[in-house]
């Protein structure tokens, strides 16, 4: 029992003796861990910023790794205008200005006389009424058409007479009774360049206001016509825009919606072999003889 009573008593003192040296160490230990914490943004945890995992709250500069399908940095409407078609642009500032002509006629003379129905297009010219077009949009081997009609994009119809056209370079002028309307912006052809946007507006089987999408493929292009009035047109330029029977007379339009040319003709693909391979007739030489056409 005194051995006992002796131990006891020293392994009280021991531990009392073991505490006494070693709070004072702890007490230093937990301190330094707090100002150390402190130091570091008051937090242990663990913290993700921009995609790297960082320990005590600080950022590193590991660049930012995006979850979405966007680019880094760009929000879905910037995507989805940076993305937007020169098409959709061009359309949505010209497309009044693109109209639609529907013509009938007679197709040669005597018993042979045959009336016929056309669909073309047309782009307009001034704002009291002045539309440029084909002439082969409106005539039929040198003998015009009996009537035309003009369909505008708001889905009115009005009725046209011819006022001039030139066989030579295949343009025409119509007129219509109303004003208000919105011209075309010429551009210089000078300023149209090999590989650039071209936007085809027009009404290709009748499919009114449609708009294809390509680019100016070749410049000063000769092409022969099949026509024995007309066998040769020069300076044309070149386009893989979708260009349809019903596109002639209507707008092809840079991507600033500026009017470079008007589409003329095509190599059919079926009887050609070719893809895309389309003509119209430069801004300049329309520009030139529409003056000479409307005297405006």
């Amino acid at each position: 029992m005194r051995s006992l009573v002796h131990l006891r008593p020293r392994s009280l003192r021991t531990k009392h003796a073991f505490m006494q040296m070693a709070l004072p160490g702890l007490i230093l230990i937990i301190l330094a861990l707090a100002l150390v914490m402190q130091g570091c943004g008051g937090s242990a945890t663990t913290t993700t910023s921009g995609g790297a995992t960082t320990s005590g709250g600080a950022t590193t500069s590991a660049p930012s790794v995006s979850t979405t399908d966007t680019l880094p940095g760009v929000g879905d409407a910037d995507l989805l205008q940076d993305l937007a078609s020169p098409a959709q642009t061009v359309l949505d500032a010209i497309n009044q200005s693109v109209v639609n002509v529907a013509v009938m006629g007679v197709s040669g003379t005597g018993a042979n006389a045959q009336p016929y129905e056309g669909i073309g297009s047309g782009v307009v010219y001034t704002s009291d009424g002045y539309i440029l077009t084909n002439n082969h949009v409106v005539s039929s081997n040198g003998v015009p058409v009996n009537s035309v009609q003009v369909t505008f994009n708001t889905g009115e119809t009005v009725v046209a007479t011819i006022v001039g056209r030139d066989t030579q370079h295949d343009l025409a002028a119509i007129k219509v009774a109303k004003t208000g309307l919105k011209p075309v912006v010429f551009a210089k052809s000078s300023s149209v360049k090999l590989g650039q946007w071209a936007i085809a507006i027009g009404s290709p089987l009748d499919f009114r206001n449609t708009v294809t999408l390509g680019i100016v493929s070749g410049i000063d292009r000769s092409i022969q016509t099949g026509d024995p009035t007309v066998p040769t047109i020069s300076g044309l330029l070149q386009t893989d825009a979708a260009i349809s029977p019903g596109n002639s007379g209507g707008g092809l339009f840079d991507a600033s919606g500026n009017f470079i040319g008007m589409p003329e003709l095509y190599l059919p693909p079926g009887s050609t072999g070719a893809v895309d391979i389309g003509f119209a007739i430069p801004a300049d030489t329309v520009a030139t003889v529409a003056k000479t056409l409307t005297g405006h």
